[in-house]
Formats: structure tokens, sequence, C-alpha cells
């Protein structure tokens, strides 16, 4: 007799547990969906500012309504800037090294193509890209380009090959 009062105690106990779990998952679950879409509107209204100010200028107007820190990890380059020294990479015959991550280049930077299809060609950053590799992040950007006879192309190129194949304009 003790032993099934002993067992429907834990049995009764086990019950109340359980159904604990799954009222605190659903909120979880509940709060995991809100934080998803409270982050797409975030991102969301981030790219309008982006593309209405611009990439400086968006930065500029977060600093001055104090939203810069709030804000930051959903800002690419800000979190690229901010990074440590050892996380930017630029590839040199064939070996990583650290780039000071002050030097990583914002969208709408004026460049110039020193050599390979595009030489001679001008244009500007359409944006920036940075992969996670093995020794700190690698440094893609994407080139919005004009050629002499006023062609447009787009191209990639690394962070490493800058004033190699290319150039930034003053």
């Amino acid at each position: 007799m003790g032993d099934s009062t002993k067992h429907e105690f834990y049995v009764a106990e086990l019950k109340s547990a359980l159904q604990d779990y799954h009222r605190v998952n659903r909120e979880v679950l509940r709060l995991a969906d809100d934080r998803r879409q409270k982050a797409r509107l975030v991102k969301s209204l981030l790219a309008i500012l982006k593309l209405q100010a611009g990439e400086s200028d968006a930065q500029l107007l977060l600093e001055k309504a104090q939203l810069d820190v709030l804000a930051r990890p959903f800002m690419t380059l800000k979190t690229l800037k901010t990074a440590g020294t050892a996380t930017v990479v630029r590839r040199r015959r064939g070996e990583k090294q650290a780039v000071d991550p002050a030097t990583v280049l914002a969208k709408g930077t004026p460049v110039k193509m020193m050599s390979g299809n595009y030489q001679g060609y001008k244009g500007v950053i359409a944006s920036a890209q940075a992969r996670q590799g093995r020794k700190g992040l690698d440094v893609t950007y994407f080139l919005a380009l004009e050629g002499p006879k006023g062609d447009k192309k787009r191209t990639s190129v690394k962070h490493g090959t800058l004033r190699k194949s290319w150039n930034v304009l003053d």
C-alpha cells in the first residue's frame, strides 16, 4: 500500500513538472517567434534608412539618436570595423595576415581597377561581405564599375588585392 501511494505521488509530481515544462516551452517558442519578427523589422528599417540616407549618413543618424550600440548586431560593416585586428584577414602570397579593421572600406567608396579584364574602369563599392574563415574574417567587395566607353559592369575583389589590381580613389 505504501509503494502505490509513493508511485502516485511521483506520477502526480511528474504530471505537474511536464505541464510546467510544456507551458514554459510554448512561451519560449512564442518569444522566439516574436524575436524573429522584430529582427526582420529592424533589418528592414535599417535597409530602408541606408538606402535613403546612405551607409555613412545612416551610421551618423544612429549615433546621433544613440542607437549605434543597439543596432550594431545588425550592421555588418560596423561589426567589422569594431572587431579586433586579428579578425579581418588579407590573402597575400598564399598566407593570411591580419588587417587593421579600420581599413575595411565602406559602401560607396570610389575605386579604380588597375589591372585585369576591367583595367581603367572606375566605380564604387556596392556592398561588402565577410565570411568567417579558419583564421578570421575574409572580406570581399562587390563593385559597380563603369568603363571608359560608358559600359557598366559588376565584379568582386578581395580585400587583399587592394593596391595591386584595384585602388581607392581620393
